[in-house]
């Protein structure tokens, strides 16, 4: 079995993008990391306005919308994965 290392180095957040349908960490080195808005539900339900205040967080590799008590690490990102109680979009219109 292998494990994913990642030096710390490689978890400092440029910037953030949060479009209509994605979410956006530009990082320190130049790559994106995108994710699927829903898989932040309370993110992807926030306002036009309320996606926009977030804050790049003190240690550089987290991301925090203080407003909607929701924070979103870069490794978050990296690994994977939808928040508890977060559905696809065709399984939420059903």
């Amino acid at each position: 079995m292998t494990t994913l290392d990642i030096d710390e180095k490689q978890l400092l957040i440029a910037d953030v993008e949060v479009g209509r349908d994605t979410l956006v960490f530009k990082m320190m080195d130049g790559r994106k990391i995108e994710a699927p808005l829903w898989w932040y539900p309370q993110l992807h339900a926030a306002s036009a306005d309320e996606k926009q205040k977030w804050e790049i967080l003190p240690f550089g590799d987290a991301v925090g919308w203080e407003d909607l008590d929701e924070y979103i690490s870069a490794k978050a990102l990296i690994v994977g994965g939808a928040a508890p109680g977060a559905k696809p979009p065709a399984e939420a219109a059903e």
